[in-house]
């Protein structure tokens, strides 16, 4: 006798046709990778790690320029420069009035903005003129940091009591750079 039926069973499908469950999801079985595949898939990943490692390198260690020192006259001149042009802007829009309702909101906006943006415009002013003299620096950053603590007192809307002695330290320090600036 034979291993081999002599008649196949009913049920039994021919070999080289797809099964009816492979027929209905319309899948058919993915055959294995073959080696070279493989390695080419491992090369992949390994150079997306190295990308994805480079550029959080690159992101988080940005390129340093080498900067060229400044003199100092030019330093002190750019920031005695920034401090009248902060100075201005807060005078200008601390200053206006008007009996509008709409306007007064829109005076008071301006101002706060005024207040803020100038203490960042002189901070950043200094930041860009490191060769300043380190008494006009100190000065103009105190300065920065009570322009901004007004800007945001105002925000607030701290009153008299809070808001009193920060007028009068910015009248100190206005002062002080009059003097430095002149």
């Amino acid at each position: 006798m034979s291993d081999r039926p002599l008649t196949k069973p009913a049920h039994s499908e021919p070999e080289n046709q797809p099964s009816a469950r492979e027929e209905s999801s319309g899948k058919r079985p993915v055959p294995f990778p073959s080696d070279a595949s493989r390695w080419l898939t491992y090369a992949a990943l390994v150079i997306a790690v190295i990308a994805a490692v480079l550029a959080g390198l690159a992101y988080f260690h940005p390129k340093h320029t080498a900067s060229v020192p400044q003199q100092g006259g030019d330093a002190k001149a750019n920031v005695c420069a920034a401090y009248a042009a902060a100075r201005k802007a807060v005078v200008i829009n601390t200053h206006l009035e008007s009996q509008n309702p709409d306007l007064q909101l829109a005076i008071a906006a301006n101002a706060r903005l005024a207040l803020i943006g100038s203490g960042s415009y002189l901070r950043d002013r200094l930041a860009a003129n490191t060769a300043a003299p380190s008494d006009l620096a100190n000065a103009a950053n105190s300065l920065a940091d009570t322009v901004e603590q007004l800007g945001i007192n105002y925000l607030i809307q701290a009153p008299p009591a809070v808001q009193d002695p920060v007028r009068n330290n910015l009248n100190n320090e206005l002062a002080q750079l009059d003097k430095m600036c002149a």
